[in-house]
């Protein structure tokens, strides 16, 4: 027997145990009489060789291309485009909000400092979270809140939720979201507990966001939050406006407009978020697609949790 034809018979028999038999390669080595090293090199050479190969049965409603055509568009660090098909945009969005948990619990490790926007999208998926999470990082709400929405959709309430889950002190902002002026502003940003959470939004390494649609009038978060009237809104969309993140509203491009209340903001700054490493946005449906997709032309989010029927839109079909 020639020496290639023992290294095939020793490939394919390597490959039955591993493969087939399951055993591990150091129960292969033990058995064979060869070391690690050369039970790896051998399954190795079998799927080289094209003695093995590997097929990924996925799902039928995974979406995987559409997730690495917005990875590779956008540059992101990642996107998760959850099934929306025969469902409902509640359910649509619970889907994501779960998606977007999961992918938090997953990259958050100790020493961590997170921020938290505000919004139906993220309340759902703070609710989502285990009840305790056993990591140590610091919560820091990234706006004011406002007396006109929902209780549980204020910011300082989503931000004290989300605290309470990792058993750890929130850092609020006691301020509404936008003020009548920038004096006002100036006088409480030297407040010493909002000079002192502004102070963490320098050291922020994640931060979990919702995106607003301009175009979505009746459920836009600035108008229903009184950050604006329908006057200003029809001004904001002369100027191309598509969508808003953290209040701050951006035309297709992603470059912030003026003409909102951006300098009478008590929030986070669009340069200060622009330099946190992990901006994660969680948004769903084809009605927030144009919205979605200049939040991410103009880096706003670097990681994406939204549903195949926007990501299909942003993508172009």
């Amino acid at each position: 027997m020639s020496a290639s034809e023992h290294d095939r018979r020793l490939i394919l028999k390597v490959s039955q145990l591993f493969y087939r038999s399951g055993l591990s390669q150091t129960e292969i080595a033990s058995r064979l009489r060869l070391s690690r090293f050369q039970v790896a090199r051998l399954l190795r050479a079998a799927l080289d060789d094209g003695y093995v190969t590997v097929k990924i049965l996925e799902p039928d409603r995974w979406h995987s291309s559409l997730e690495r055509r917005l990875e590779e568009r956008f540059g992101l660090s990642a996107a998760i485009v959850v099934d929306g098909e025969d469902s409902s945009d509640g359910e649509i969005r619970l889907r994501a909000a779960d998606a977007a948990g999961r992918y938090l619990c997953d990259v958050l490790t100790d020493g961590d400092v997170l921020g938290i926007s505000l919004g139906s999208t993220v309340q759902s998926v703070v609710d989502q979270l285990p009840d305790r999470i056993d990591k140590r990082v610091e919560v820091v709400q990234l706006i004011g809140g406002s007396s006109r929405v929902a209780t549980e959709l204020n910011s300082m309430i989503l931000t004290a939720d989300l605290a309470r889950r990792f058993r750890c002190e929130p850092h609020l902002l006691f301020a509404p979201a936008a003020v009548a002026a920038g004096s006002v502003r100036r006088a409480l940003l030297a407040d010493g507990e909002i000079k002192e959470t502004f102070g963490l939004f320098g050291k922020l390494t994640i931060a979990l966001l919702g995106i607003g649609s301009l175009a979505q009038g009746e459920t836009s978060r600035l108008l229903y939050g009184g950050l604006i009237d329908d006057d200003s809104r029809t001004g904001l969309l002369a100027q191309g406006a598509v969508g808003d993140v953290l209040s701050y509203v951006y035309d297709k491009t992603g470059a912030i407009l003026d003409g909102a209340a951006g300098d009478r903001m008590i929030a986070i700054s669009p340069q200060q978020l622009l330099a946190v490493p992990h901006r994660i946005a969680v948004a769903t449906g084809k009605a927030k697609a144009t919205a979605i997709a200049g939040a991410l032309a103009g880096g706003l989010v670097n990681v994406l949790i939204t549903d195949n029927r926007a990501a299909e839109v942003i993508c172009g079909g």
